[in-house]
């Protein structure tokens, strides 16, 4: 699948999140290569994009299945993972774009947002949770946690296992492009500016049918497990790229388009458990054990890499109002912008066919 992007992403001839998919200005007939500036009237476009994306990676792993149980519930031979399916989500796109008369130049102000939830579940004799707890905080030490008063290094074993992956994407940019037709049928569509994105992840697992046995006194309790890991980065930073436009016929082009962005900003992570014990003579909840750690902020810049290859059709009522669409495939990726469940670092990636609809008025 890595493979597939990278050599999709290198396919690509430029590109931004959305910048200037359609235009239905009239490039300039001639038998010679030349790199002008097209002669353009003030016009406004307002675009919309949708696109079925579906994340890349390993996804949220809420659950470990173990050949048997140990005395560390997490080192156990033979660890098949459980994880939330990267299913398709959608994401949804606006902008609005002004060209200046003159010379080939616009600005642009566009938004992208995704926010998508995805569960699975499963079912075994030794699941235990991969959740790990902050190793800065005396009552969390490693994959050690709090039960029943005292250090227990054994996670314990479980019969059920739940997870819910909650994903929150904004993004929004503010774009300064320069048209460039090169001869007759190539158009290039340099740009620059800023990006601010925010990038959440919720990750939540549930555990039922564990069993705790307290030796003084003797009892012996069912035991119960929610695990919460909040991820989130939020930054600014420069962003520049190109699109680019080769025309066909009858009002056909092939558009692609590559964006480049360095944002800088804070990734925060915290992550929490309850355990619940249930006497398991009478059922009653006889104890509950609560932690919280707080993995600090930390101060990152992630680089992000976009892109998008498609076809489009554009259609001129008159002179000062045009209305196109265009489909196709995008990917977008941010680099080490996130924590998961495991502690690691992680890349926010997506890919998938999108469509797009732009009215450009005079």
């Amino acid at each position: 699948m890595k493979t597939k992007i990278s050599l999709m992403l290198l396919g690509l001839v430029s590109a931004s999140a959305y910048a200037g998919a359609i235009d239905a200005t009239p490039m300039p007939v001639s038998n010679d290569i030349n790199v002008t500036a097209p002669d353009q009237s003030g016009m406004w476009s307002f675009g919309g994009t949708a696109v079925l994306m579906q994340p890349i990676g390993g996804g949220f792993n809420y659950a470990n299945s173990l050949s048997s149980a140990t005395t560390d519930g997490n080192t156990a031979g033979n660890i098949s993972k459980n994880a939330v399916g990267q299913n398709y989500n959608w994401w949804f796109g606006a902008d609005v774009s002004y060209a200046f008369a003159g010379n080939g130049r616009d600005v642009m102000l566009a938004y992208e947002g995704m926010h998508s939830t995805n569960k699975n579940s499963a079912d075994g004799d030794f699941l235990t949770s991969p959740f790990v707890y902050s190793a800065n905080t005396a009552a969390n030490n490693g994959n050690s946690i709090y039960k029943n008063g005292s250090y227990n290094t054994n996670r314990g074993t479980f019969t059920s296992a739940s997870g819910n992956a909650e994903t929150n994407y904004d993004a929004g940019d503010l774009l300064f492009g320069q048209k460039l037709d090169v001869g007759s049928r190539v158009r290039l569509h340099p740009f620059a500016g800023l990006r601010y994105a925010y990038i959440n992840h919720q990750n939540t697992g549930d555990y039922a049918g564990g069993s705790y046995t307290q030796s003084s006194p003797s009892v012996t309790y069912n035991v119960t497990e929610n695990a919460k890991l909040n991820s989130t980065f939020s930054g600014i930073g420069p962003r520049f790229g190109s699109d680019a436009q080769v025309n066909l016929s009858q009002g056909f082009s092939v558009r692609a388009r590559l964006g480049l962005s360095a944002l800088i900003g804070a990734r925060k992570t915290d992550s929490s458990f309850v355990d619940s014990y249930y006497d398991s003579t009478t059922g009653v909840l006889a104890a509950t054990d609560a932690q919280s750690a707080d993995g600090g902020t930390q101060t990152r810049v992630v680089p992000e890499v976009d892109g998008r290859l498609g076809l489009a059709y554009t259609h001129d009522f008159s002179t000062n109002m045009a209305w196109g669409i265009e489909g196709g495939w995008q990917a977008e990726n941010y680099f080490n912008s996130n924590v998961n469940v495991s502690g690691s670092t992680t890349n926010f990636a997506l890919q998938g066919p999108y469509a797009r609809v732009q009215l450009d008025v005079a």
